[in-house]
């Protein structure tokens, strides 16, 4: 199924499917389509940026430091 069929069907589900009652529930579907146009070296580089990022916010505050169990 191409890129542009997928995004049809996220973007204007058909009604009473569960894409519909995923985006009535209240899910950005819009996010969905945006991830699915990167290529996963992108989506990649995103969750790394992301996982960086939380790092650094745990660096810095003290109460979020991972407890080793």
């Amino acid at each position: 199924m191409d890129i542009k069929r997928v995004e049809e069907k996220l973007l204007n589900p058909r009604p009473g499917s569960k894409i519909a009652a995923a985006k009535e529930f209240g899910i950005d579907l819009t996010l969905l389509v945006r991830k699915l146009k990167l290529t996963p070296e992108e989506r990649i580089r995103e969750l790394d940026d992301f996982v960086e990022t939380v790092e650094q916010i745990r660096r810095q505050n003290p109460k979020l430091q991972r407890t080793k169990r």
